[in-house]
C-alpha cells in the first residue's frame, strides 16, 4: 500500500466518524422520551433545542382526575431535589413550562416523574438518569 492509498483511506475513515458524531450531536438536541408516572409525564432537555432551553425539565398531565405531576431534577444524583416543575392548579391535558437553570456539562441527573394531589405524593413513578 501506499502512502497516498492509506492517507485516503485515513481521511474517508475520519469523515465518517464525523458523521457519525454529527449525527449523535442532533440526536441529543431533542427533549428526552417522557418519562412516565400515572396519570401523565416528565420530559428532560439537555441541550437547547430550538425554543426549548438546556438542563430544562417539564411536567404534562394528560389525565383529568384531580391529580397533578411534578417533574424532580436532582443534580449530582445526591437525593436533593433542586428543581421542579408542576402542573399543580391547572386542569388536564396541561404541561408546564420549561423549567431552566444552567447546570456544568457532564454534571450527573436524575429526573423523576411524579403524581401529587395536594399535600400527597404517590411513589416516584419513572426516573432518567442522564448528564447536563
Amino acid at each position: 500500500m501506499t502512502k497516498h492509498h492509506a492517507a485516503r483511506i485515513l481521511v474517508g475513515a475520519g469523515a465518517a466518524f464525523g458523521l457519525v458524531l454529527g449525527a449523535t450531536g442532533a440526536a441529543n438536541a431533542a427533549p428526552s422520551d417522557p418519562i412516565k408516572t400515572q396519570g401523565g409525564y416528565a420530559q428532560w432537555n439537555a441541550d437547547p433545542s430550538g425554543s426549548i432551553p438546556g438542563d430544562s425539565i417539564r411536567a404534562c398531565d394528560n389525565t383529568a382526575d384531580g391529580w397533578g405531576i411534578e417533574a424532580w431534577l436532582d443534580i449530582h444524583r445526591d437525593g436533593t431535589i433542586d428543581r421542579v416543575a408542576t402542573t399543580r392548579g391547572h386542569n388536564a391535558p396541561y404541561c408546564s413550562p420549561w423549567k431552566s437553570g444552567d447546570i456544568p456539562e457532564g454534571t450527573p441527573v436524575t429526573i423523576y416523574a411524579v403524581t401529587v394531589n395536594g399535600g400527597i405524593t404517590l411513589e416516584k413513578g419513572g426516573a432518567l438518569w442522564s448528564k447536563a
